[in-house]
């Protein structure tokens, strides 16, 4: 995107908490170049998508003017290497995975042998899951219904074999998964290959069958998360006995629990005494053991003032607590932070001046990190706890976790998958998109139950990035933006799409096929043939 592009989003991220509230409205991008055009509202979008259509003239066009960037290949020691090199100048990222073991070694981070794994403290990784990338995800947010033909005609202006092209689905086994699974049986019209497994982690040991099924392949990849009047990661099941709302996605939400669980602890047991201008910190004993083979760890450098040896030196101590001297920067936002704001953050009205308050939403991610004694390394679990770890500050800090930690999910099962796509040779020779996102479960309303508007449900999907191999095994990439931008230069008419109705219909008619084994079906007078 242009500058003024730039500029925009960046203010959406200063926002974030507005962004989020307005998903069903997403914002809607003006069909210009998904390289240099800047961002702008539609003019004329559907009351029933947020992104505008345009008729499917144009002819089949090259990667490059579908804005995807190119990665490059490198050849080292005899085997491929990619340089997935990112081109999204507005998201300014690399295709990295994150690698919490490895960057907690590196810097020094605590560990022991007993240990697991480490989250690295925010400013080591770098841009995750910041608001700027969630801004576009979310702003990217299209039905399911628009979402589905506008990649089947993408793939179509990129040259792959209409009638032959094989999708397949790689998210959770949650029933309300059912619907988007809908949507890519009837615009690719044959029903989709099964990569997924729970939480939407790909098995990628399934890329063998996939390319033998069909001539060109498509993949769609999605973690999902629920979404019940405004708050995120809670959807309605109308066909239990009460129509109770439960989390969704479970399995993501039963993994954050143990994180969210202790983040919560800490912010309610740290606590601020300020009197006089005098402004500290108490902080327990147990949050402060280096011994600990799992939990909470604290950064205590941006919490607390650091004494002569350069090192945070406690002004007092009790069996139960430490207390030290507060970071200057962390008391005067404090103190200059609007009543309302402070109110919310500690969960008290005012300071008094004779006690203590809890550090509420001023534990910010920079302030704290975790250390998992043992993750369950049966597969998926693994890969979802891994990738939950490697962003759980920006999670557990954010408007949304639950969101947050799909997006996270589906970013990192993005990158792993890449580079198996791209060192198969089960796919050498064949066109291959494959596109990673977030399934938004949009939660029907409560008391319904109409089929068709509730329990097949609304589901959304949110753009996290995309690959695509040509025949030459020539891989591109596109980061959310650019991917939002080049979906919504798509029709949302399909002219190839099946009519799902009418084929079930034809199919009942038909004469039914008669089974046999060996030369006859062993039935008496037969006549099977």
């Amino acid at each position: 995107p242009g500058k003024g592009g730039l500029q925009r989003l960046r203010m959406l991220a200063k926002a974030s908490l507005a962004v989020l509230a307005l998903l069903p409205v997403a914002t809607a991008f003006a069909p210009a170049s998904p390289l240099t055009g800047s961002l702008g509202r539609a003019t004329a979008a559907s009351p029933s998508s947020s992104l505008p259509t345009v008729t499917p003239t144009a002819p089949r066009q090259s990667a490059a003017a579908h804005g995807l960037g190119g990665l490059q290949m490198q050849s080292q020691n005899g085997g491929r290497q990619q340089a997935l090199e990112d081109e999204d100048a507005a998201l300014d990222r690399r295709f990295l995975v994150s690698g919490a073991m490895a960057l907690a070694a590196a810097m020094g981070l605590p560990n022991s042998a007993s240990a697991g794994y480490t989250s690295p403290p925010t400013k080591l990784r770098g841009v995750m899951m910041s608001g700027e990338t969630i801004a576009a995800s979310v702003g990217g947010a299209q039905r399911y219904g628009d979402f589905a033909p506008r990649l089947a005609n993408l793939c179509n202006e990129l040259g792959f074999a209409q009638g032959d092209t094989l999708p397949s689905r790689a998210f959770c086994s949650d029933e309300n998964q059912m619907y988007p699974a809908i949507q890519l049986t009837k615009h690719f019209a044959t029903p989709p290959f099964d990569h997924g497994r729970v939480g939407g982690v790909v098995a990628t040991d399934r890329h063998g069958p996939h390319a033998a099924h069909g001539k060109d392949l498509v993949l769609v990849a999605a973690s999902h998360v629920g979404y019940d009047k405004g708050g995120w990661g809670k959807y309605r099941r109308l066909v239990t006995e009460d129509d109770h709302v439960s989390t969704s996605c479970g399995m993501i939400s039963a993994i954050l629990g143990w994180y969210l669980a202790q983040y919560e602890d800490a912010q309610n047991r740290i606590r601020l005494v300020m009197n006089d201008g005098d402004a500290r910190v108490r902080i327990p004993t147990d949050l402060l053991d280096p011994n600990r083979p799992e939990g909470m760890y604290l950064v205590l450098s941006r919490m607390t003032k650091s004494g002569a040896n350069g090192l945070p030196q406690p002004l007092g101590r009790s069996a139960a607590y430490q207390e030290y001297e507060m970071l200057p920067s962390l008391a005067e936002r404090i103190k200059t932070s609007p009543k309302f704001e402070v109110d919310a953050k500690v969960n008290k009205g005012v300071y008094d001046e004779a006690e203590s308050a809890p550090i509420g939403g001023y534990l910010s991610s920079e302030m704290f990190g975790f250390r998992r004694e043992q993750v369950d390394r049966g597969e998926p679990n693994y890969y979802l706890e891994r990738h939950v770890l490697a962003n759980i500050q920006e999670i557990l800090t954010s408007a949304a976790p639950m969101l947050t930690a799909a997006l996270a999910i589906s970013q990192l099962e993005f990158e792993r998958t890449a580079r198996t796509l791209i060192a198969s040779p089960a796919y050498k020779g064949k066109k291959v998109f494959f596109c990673a996102g977030v399934n938004v479960d949009i939660s029907p309303a409560e008391g319904s139950k109409d089929l068709l508007d509730d329990l097949l449900g609304d589901t959304m999907f949110l753009p996290v990035s995309s690959l695509y191999i040509d025949e030459k095994g020539k891989p591109y990439s596109m980061q959310a933006m650019a991917l939002a931008k080049a979906l919504s230069r798509q029709s949302t008419k399909n002219a190839a799409a099946v009519d799902l109705e009418e084929a079930m219909r034809l199919t009942g008619a038909a004469k039914p096929t008669k089974l046999q084994v060996g030369a006859s079906c062993g039935c008496p007078a037969c006549t099977c043939t």
